[in-house]
């Protein structure tokens, strides 16, 4: 049977997430999975099983689990100290059995002197060490460097910040061996500093391989995405657009509209939601036309 790879997807995100964000090493929370109030348990059903997330009273995520057949399963758990993660741990299940080899834990460290250091040390079920990544931040807690160290050597990944005050521009690049990997430049406007647009463009070998470029609403709700790739051009490397696809919102934030284009193809979807009947207002049943196909979920509240 073929699988997603929903955990290591899931045991990778809040790595991506707080490489990306840069400001701390953040956890998933409700509002990640869309969902408002006091959740306490969200089941999707879907056409390959069910997926299972449970959170604690502070929102934070406590479990994430695939559930395949009643033997066959993957889950990851979340142990917390204070709203602080301490332990992540990834547990397989294949015909009833719990799979060793392909379940990981994952244990953190914190040190805040002189400036906030996160330690994160990897190993597999049967005791086999795996990796260990430590996170640096600067004095205003920004990530500044990752270090990644396993058996096949030591890679680091360096952290850039720069701000634009009079263009209201933020540039965050990432350099491995001083050679460009990533980089993201966000835009603000207004005196609230309200970020409207995103360009994050991705190298290979040193020069550009792909680009998103996203815009945003003052409710920082994705309005346009735009994907493009690089072509040279007289000598020069500039971006070609790939696809692109704009959303529309209802008055609750939910998503009811899609339009993707690409070359001269278009496709139109539509969403409509039932909501579950609560004062939060989560949709318990999604419909895309014209597709027909619909997603269902069942919510229990604190």
């Amino acid at each position: 049977m073929v699988k997603k790879s929903f955990v290591f997807a899931f045991f990778f995100l809040l790595v991506a997430m707080q490489f990306l964000n840069a400001q701390q090493f953040n956890v998933l929370k409700r509002s990640d999975f869309d969902l408002k109030g006091p959740v306490k348990k969200c089941v999707v059903f879907t056409k390959y099983g069910q997926e299972q997330y449970v959170f604690n009273e502070s929102g934070f995520l406590l479990s994430a689990a695939t559930i395949f057949s009643k033997e066959d399963s993957e889950t990851v758990f979340y142990k917390y100290q204070q709203d602080t993660l301490i332990e992540k741990r990834v547990e397989v299940y294949t015909n009833g059995r719990l799979d060793k080899n392909s379940s990981i834990a994952s244990f953190y460290t914190y040190d805040t002197i002189p400036t906030t250091k996160i330690k994160e040390r990897v190993m597999n079920y049967d005791r086999v060490f795996l990796d260990q990544f430590e996170y640096k931040y600067d004095t205003i807690g920004r990530l500044s460097q990752e270090i990644r160290t396993n058996t096949e050597g030591r890679y680091q990944i360096d952290v850039s910040y720069q701000w634009d005050t009079i263009q209201g521009i933020r540039n965050v690049s990432y350099f491995s061996d001083s050679i460009p990997i990533k980089k993201i430049d966000s835009f603000f406007k207004g005196p609230q500093r309200t970020i409207y647009k995103v360009v994050s463009t991705q190298f290979a070998e040193g020069l550009e391989k792909n680009q998103k470029v996203e815009f945003f609403n003052s409710k920082k709700q994705l309005l346009e995405s735009q994907d493009f790739y690089f072509v040279v051009q007289d000598s020069l490397r500039v971006p070609s657009l790939k696809w692109s696809e704009t959303f529309l919102y209802n008055p609750i934030g939910n998503p009811i509209s899609q339009i993707i284009k690409k070359g001269v193809t278009s496709q139109s979807k539509k969403m409509l939601y039932q909501l579950d009947g609560s004062p939060y207002k989560n949709w318990i049943k999604k419909i895309i036309t014209p597709d027909n196909t619909y997603t269902t979920r069942r919510i229990i509240y604190f």
